[in-house]
């Protein structure tokens, strides 16, 4: 550190030392300002956050030792050196002065070349503190982005992979029966076909559509906003999730009023989160239950629900549904095996678009979920 960039805060009462001091860090070009009691100092130091301080310790008002440790008090100031000065030569005091904080100590009457060297010295230690504590803010700063894009990869892929996972499970199925049974005839053969194809497709763009955003550094946090037709979407998401459904014997259904509702919205986030209830309620519902998914336009709102006739959710695990991911889940009526991924990337995406989700579910009876978004335009 250059004399010139330093700013030294000189503490005495004796205006004689005052002037030695200041004649001494002037001929040797350092930058300095003048206090001549202890709440002058802590007030100069507060305002101009010095380099170091030149601290005698008796003084009127307060000793040198209140004021380093008031000093010392304030975050911004914590690591600034403190050098004291004092006619005192007791080995205590010189105990005492270390124990408040100071890093050195000068006794009276000052030597030039003494005090000099002592303040050069703490002087780059303090330019060698400054730039370790840049080098640690940087690599602070560079661990938490680190962090922030390992939860965005992680929230990537508990998306893509919950919301792949059931859908791929019954195409799988589907192939399975095709092959292993030999009771299914040419005309049923051609139905599972196409419903392998139409579940595949859309699968497949939904993880383009993903995948894209994640190319575009896209924040999780953002939205991109475009007009989406409800219809479309719940066909979508219908027919992602058609291969499960006939694998277990579920029925799958979904209804749109008015016919032709549309929404302000950011629609990959919204089919995800529409698309991760229904592959769930196809998990928890067994043979011969029913999934649908209703749109209702309702004063100034759109309210989306998922209803199944499944096994339900105990009331402990309701309360705690959307606050805790990683929770242990239950595995499916056909075994699947539970992740306890998923419900909190619906409530992020819900709520990012303002909206509203809740619950509401019966043992044995079924469960629906219930989504609430505003339906007023927003800008792009």
């Amino acid at each position: 550190m250059k004399p010139e960039e330093s700013l030294i805060l000189i503490v005495d009462d004796t205006p004689a030392n005052l002037r030695l001091l200041s004649h001494v860090l002037t001929k040797e070009g350092y930058e300095y300002i003048e206090a001549s009691n202890g709440h002058e100092a802590i007030e100069l130091a507060k305002k101009h956050e010095p380099d170091l301080i030149l601290l005698d310790i008796m003084m009127p008002d307060i000793s040198g030792f209140e004021v380093v440790k008031r000093i010392k008090a304030n975050q911004l100031l914590e690591d600034t050196p403190v050098i004291f000065l004092s006619s005192l030569s007791d080995t205590e005091d010189k105990v005492q002065g270390f124990k408040y904080g100071g890093v050195d100590y000068i006794t009276k009457p000052f030597q030039k070349e003494e005090t000099l060297a002592r303040i050069k010295t703490h002087l780059q230690i303090r330019s060698l503190q400054k730039q370790l504590n840049e080098r640690i803010k940087i690599l602070r700063e560079r661990e938490i982005e680190l962090s922030r894009l390992n939860q965005k990869k992680d929230d990537l892929v508990r998306t893509v992979s919950h919301d792949i996972k059931n859908p791929l499970t019954g195409i799988i199925g589907l192939v399975k029966l095709m092959r292993d049974s030999d009771k299914i005839t040419a005309e049923e053969q051609t139905q599972m076909l196409s419903v392998i194809e139409e579940s595949g497709t859309n699968l497949l763009n939904l993880v383009r559509e993903v995948l894209d955003r994640e190319s575009k550094k896209i924040e999780p946090e953002e939205l991109e906003y475009s007009t989406v037709s409800i219809t479309e979407l719940f066909e979508r998401v219908v027919s992602m999730n058609k291969a499960k459904s006939v694998v277990k014997n579920v029925k799958l259904d979904y209804s749109v009023s008015p016919a032709g509702i549309k929404l302000e919205a950011d629609q990959t986030k919204i089919e995800i989160a529409v698309n991760n209830l229904v592959s769930n309620a196809l998990k928890f519902t067994p043979s011969g239950g029913e999934v649908a998914v209703h749109a209702i336009q309702n004063n100034g709102s759109l309210e989306i629900r998922v209803q199944d006739t499944g096994i339900g959710i105990p009331v402990k695990l309701q309360e705690d549904l959307f606050t805790k991911p990683n929770q242990p889940s239950r595995n499916g009526t056909n075994g699947e095996v539970g992740t306890g991924l998923g419900l909190d990337i619906v409530q992020l995406y819900v709520e990012l678009h303002e909206g509203k989700i809740w619950v509401e579910s019966e043992l044995d009876k079924g469960t629906t979920f219930f989504i609430s978004l505003p339906l007023e335009e927003k800008l792009a």
